[in-house]
């Protein structure tokens, strides 16, 4: 007899022994493949999602290369990083990606168990004790095994098998088993009943998966323009850094120009001032620009989850084909792109879904006033004495009722009531408005569209002008026909114009971004890379090639 309570001890221990990482591991399956299916179903795609973070630093492996002279900053060994290497780092690294990533894992994680609650729930309980009495000592023992089941129509059903043991050590030793089978099954007449009710909890946790699926989309879109956004002003800046150098080095001529012609009596002695001040005016702007474009970097590597310290730094090559491509300006009225947005924009669909969550809970809970009426049918059937494998159905106990519950108190449940017929109705308004604002959004994003196109054309004229300007009017100054605040205001121009030519390129780059993202079509993949395959909302011809 010892034997068996051995065994039943070994049994427990292997039973509380699994291995956590098994059970990690079936959460992850479970998770992945819920997000998999409910990224086909809230976006229509199946890309890969994990939420593991890489161990090794993002930049290993990527090679050093030599960077220019940047003015007096001199060359150095660095990973110049391109708009696609930066996307992906940032998406792998970046603190507040990784989190939004997480919600998304854990809602996942919640619907695994709103899931499991549907059944079948198999339960298994185990007990040993010794007792000691007198000139008497007992070893008890007891299983119990039973599972439960939620049918859709809130039909629960439960069984369960018990056995107990019981061995007398001394005096004369003898032992005693027995094992009952128990059934019951309660189903729902009136309050609870009905799958549209008795699911309501599981209904929910679905969607908030998707849900949460598509609001993850939205800020990847957010996320993968703010920086792309952040990497074309960095090198804004560092363009302004260079162009900041360049026109320091033209007015150091033009001083030295200045002062030759001075003593050459060519030239008065307060224009070789006017020469020297704009000098130190242009040297000042070109530390300025250099302070201000190491602070952009700076702050870019904080985006990217990278130290500060790190040896990185931007491509320039990626300014040089934005100005090579021009741009690409979508030929879309402000009315064809909202219609778009209505239809695409994935936090919209969200506000309008939970409109409907907001109607589906007022049917719950008008349910939830009317009175509780279950059919509940139980059987218990116990075994031969000593027997415990053996069942004896005529010894069984068998009993069918009904209960009711009357709805003599439901302050409570009226209250739900009430309260969702409030929440339905903030919701209609609230989807009301957040259509509004999205109206808003789209329409503000094309106008600042148009207004960075019609700005990037003015600057280029702008800048062609600037350069003939300074060109005639050095000449001028050379055949005495002009004077040095005269060169010196067109050099001003041109630095001028240089700057606003980028800044007006990438304002156009950056808004047609945000343009694609406000109307809802802006794709964006898994590495944060975007593919603008829009060509019906392109201008046939011009930059856009």
């Amino acid at each position: 007899m010892n034997k068996r309570v051995v065994l039943l001890v070994l049994v427990l221990a292997i039973l509380t022994g699994c291995s956590t990482a098994r059970f990690k591991a079936q959460a992850d399956k479970e998770v992945y493949e819920i997000i998999r299916h409910k990224q086909e179903v809230a976006l229509g795609i199946d890309g890969p999602f994990s939420i593991e973070q890489e161990k090794e630093d993002p930049l290993f492996g990527l090679p050093l290369r030599q960077t220019e002279n940047l003015g007096d900053i001199a060359a150095e060994q660095v990973v110049l990083l391109s708009l696609p290497q930066v996307l992906e780092i940032a998406s792998i690294n970046n603190r507040d990606y990784q989190a939004r990533k997480e919600d998304v894992y854990l809602k996942a994680l919640d619907l695994t168990l709103a899931r499991h609650q549907w059944g079948p729930i198999l339960t298994g309980k185990a007990s040993t004790a010794y007792t000691k009495k007198s000139n008497d000592e007992t070893v008890g023992g007891g299983t119990e095994f039973g599972f439960t089941k939620v049918f859709a129509d809130g039909t629960k059903l439960g069984a369960k098998l018990s056995t107990n043991l019981l061995m007398h050590l001394v005096r004369s030793p003898r032992e005693a088993a027995s094992s009952l089978i128990s059934v019951t099954l309660t189903k729902p007449l009136w309050r609870g009943a009905g799958k549209r009710i008795a699911q309501e909890n599981l209904l929910q946790s679905e969607r908030d998966v998707v849900y949460t699926i598509r609001s993850f989309a939205q800020y990847h879109r957010t996320f993968a323009v703010g920086v792309a956004s952040a990497y074309y002003r960095a090198l804004q800046g560092r363009d302004s850094v260079v162009n900041s150098w360049n026109n320091y080095q033209n007015l150091i001529l033009a001083r030295k120009r200045s002062e030759m012609m001075a003593v050459a009596g060519r030239l008065p002695e307060f224009q070789v001032d006017q020469a020297k001040q704009n000098e130190l005016r242009a040297q000042d702007n070109y530390v300025r620009a250099v302070q201000s474009y190491q602070q952009a970097i700076d702050q870019f590597k904080i985006r990217l989850g990278l130290p500060t310290d790190a040896a990185v730094a931007l491509d320039p090559a990626e300014l040089t084909a934005l100005r090579d491509r021009g741009i690409l300006h979508p030929e879309l009225n402000a009315d064809k792109a909202v219609n778009v947005a209505l239809a695409a924009r994935l936090d919209l669909l969200n506000v309008r879904d939970q409109m409907d969550d907001a109607g589906r809970k007022v049917d719950v809970a008008k349910n939830g006033l009317a009175p509780g009426v279950n059919l509940v049918l139980a059987s218990s059937v116990p075994s031969e004495e000593n027997k415990p494998g053996i069942f004896v159905t005529r010894e069984g106990t068998y009993s069918a009722a009904l209960d009711v519950d009357l709805p003599i108190d439901r302050l409570s449940e009226r209250n739900t009531y009430r309260r969702t017929l409030i929440s339905l109705d903030r919701s209609v308004r609230e989807a009301s408005l957040f259509e509004d604002q999205v109206k808003l959004d789209v329409r503000d994003a094309w106008r600042k569209l148009q207004e960075a196109k019609a700005s990037y054309d003015i600057q280029q004229i702008s800048l062609t002008l600037a350069r003939r300007r300074v060109e005639s009017t050095t000449l001028l100054l050379q055949a005495g026909r002009a004077d040095t605040r005269d060169l010196l205001e067109a050099q001003d121009a041109l630095l001028e114009a240089q700057n606003a030519v980028t800044r007006a390129l990438i304002d156009h780059t950056i808004a047609r971004l945000e343009f694609w993202r406000n109307i809802g079509i802006l794709e964006v993949n898994e590495n944060g890379l975007w593919q603008e395959n829009y060509d019906k909302f392109f201008e046939q011809g011009g930059d856009e090639q």
